[in-house]
């Protein structure tokens, strides 16, 4: 197989693995909601308090 040939057999086949993984990542983007965010992008402060209420009554 001579160099040129080589060369666009790699390319191709690197432009087919990068669209696979974007087409990967946009599905996977959609399944998540509108307002997700991701963990790490998110620090203490702007974490919402999660409250308890429990009513005692040891059920």
């Amino acid at each position: 197989m001579n160099k040129i040939t080589r060369r666009i057999i790699s390319g191709l086949l690197v432009f087919g693995c990068v669209a696979t993984g974007l087409t990967a990542l946009r599905y996977i983007n959609g399944k998540s909601g509108d307002n997700s965010m991701p963990v790490s992008m998110m620090s203490y402060e702007d974490e919402k308090p999660i409250i308890i209420l429990d009513a005692g009554h040891d059920e």
